[in-house]
């Protein structure tokens, strides 16, 4: 990850006077390190289970060299070169490399063996918005929507490269000076799938954790965990409330409840319906009741705050979990995939199955719609511009997965022709259903590869109906 020119020029150890080995002193003011630039701690900005943040001074600043880092950075540097920690810092340094955004904060240098291992970012002199919070109490709604845009900017760009940050609360984040907001401390961040077992305790700040991060259940976090983290923060900017020192507020399952706090409006005196639409919509208990991604919400608030309609409701959700249960067992009593029929009869997956009917509009082309299609039966014309390009017909094919996974605007129009059963799955729904079912992962993979690779070349609807009933054999 670190290339050469960023390993310390330090040692991990130094040695004593009686020949032994002993760690570096603990940095602080007046510590000086070294990466491919130097730098000069001045003073503390914050202080962890596994380290320090200060603002530093870089020795080497140079305005005529493009890489050269600012004059004043902030510096995350390590207790100890080793243990935990380090990993951390690893991890947060991977994250932030990956989804470089103007609302996160900018990686400048980094050393990550030597004497001291530390990671050199953008400095917020504005600091966090625990530090103003309880000084400001409850803000005004433009400021709420702000943080939510910012927020949810940040976690778009991280959800795309498929990373979840799972730590998101007041303490990180940070103020850009210019009224807006900055995601930081991406140090227990982790795959957006999370296998059982990877991580060894529960993660986050008691609070702002989603209830499947207090209770624990690893297999359950997807792209919706770190939503509840954007709808916590935002409820406490909005009612003044630290979360963190109000946990009786907090809801369980067991209190039969739909949301894991109260409502908004009733701890704010005036709260528009709009506003807490979209934070309640943020703090249900289940994940299943929250948006699918970042991008669905984030399409929302500019809706709402720029005045424009927004039709995330589409035919295709409001359907879902309307069919009797004959029907839908007779759908996949007909089906002749059995790797299809096997995920259908999986616990809790029929709830996605929906009828469309003849004339019906799965999405529209130009709209950002929030789902993917994985067509059961029937089958379904594909237009551009009002002029029909394709005709999908037969069980196991995905449409619309792209657009989904990466909040795209629909680049065609899909309408049943005839009775059409598919499977509806929002963003994290889909990314769920293919890392569990990689089966079917391969073959969104190849569909999508075939239509690449058909776009440089004469449309051929056999050849493709060839390779993926040969790409669904193999699958099987």
């Amino acid at each position: 990850m670190a290339e050469s020119s960023h390993d310390a020029s330090h040692t991990l150890v130094n040695a004593s006077a009686d020949g032994g080995l002993n760690e570096a002193p603990p940095p602080g003011p007046g510590t000086e390190l070294r990466g491919r630039f130097r730098y000069e701690l001045e003073r503390r900005l914050g202080k962890g289970a596994f380290g320090s943040v200060f603002y530093a001074r870089c020795l080497d600043h140079d305005p005529r060299r493009d890489d050269s880092p600012p004059a004043r950075v902030a510096v995350k540097i390590l207790r100890s070169a080793r243990g935990p920690g380090l990993s951390m810092l690893k991890r947060e340094l991977s994250a932030m490399l990956a989804i470089q955004n103007d609302r996160i904060p900018r990686i400048y240098d980094w050393a990550l063996e030597g004497e001291y291992a530390f990671v050199v970012m953008q400095f917020y002199a504005a600091g966090s918005l625990r530090d103003v919070s309880p000084l400001q109490g409850p803000v005004e709604e433009q400021v709420v929507w702000r943080l939510l845009a910012d927020l949810l900017t940040a976690l778009d760009v991280a959800q795309r490269a498929s990373i979840l940050h799972l730590d998101i609360k007041p303490a990180n984040v940070l103020l850009d000076g210019n009224d807006g907001f900055v995601l930081t401390d991406f140090g227990v961040s982790q795959a957006s799938r999370i296998g059982r077992g990877l991580l060894p305790m529960s993660v986050g700040t008691p609070g702002y954790q989603a209830p499947e991060q207090r209770n624990e259940q690893f297999e359950r976090y997807d792209l919706r965990t770190d939503l509840w983290g954007v709808g916590a923060t935002a409820w406490a900017l909005a009612t003044g409330i630290n979360l963190a020192e109000r946990d009786q507020l907090l809801r369980t399952d067991e209190t039969q409840s739909v949301y894991g706090l109260p409502p908004l409006s009733d701890y704010r005196i005036y709260c528009s319906p709009e506003l807490e639409s979209v934070v309640m919509s943020l703090l249900h208990l289940d994940p299943g009741g929250r948006p699918g991604s970042a991008a669905e919400v984030l399409a929302r608030v500019a809706a709402i705050v720029s005045g424009s309609p927004f039709a995330a409701e589409t035919l295709a959700a409001t359907r879902r979990s309307t069919l009797p249960e004959p029907e839908i067992e007779a759908v996949i009593e007909s089906l002749v995939d059995p790797l299809l029929v096997a995920i259908c009869r999986q616990r809790g997956f029929r709830r996605f199955i929906v009828k469309f009917e003849d004339a019906d509009e799965l999405c529209h082309e130009g709209e950002q719609s929030y789902y993917a299609f994985l067509l059961l039966r029937g089958t379904v014309i594909v237009s551009k511009d009002e002029r029909e390009v394709a005709r999908v017909t037969g069980e196991g094919r995905f449409m619309g997965e792209v657009a989904t996974l990466v909040g795209m605007h629909r680049t065609a129009t899909m309408r049943a022709c005839g009775p059409v059963y598919a499977c509806v799955l929002n963003a994290a729904e889909l990314e769920r259903f293919v890392t569990c079912n990689p089966a079917m992962g391969l073959r969104v993979i190849r569909s999508f590869a075939l239509r690449l690779s058909r776009g440089s070349g004469p449309r051929n609807d056999d050849a493709e109906d060839k390779f993926l009933a040969k790409a669904d054999e193999r699958a099987v």
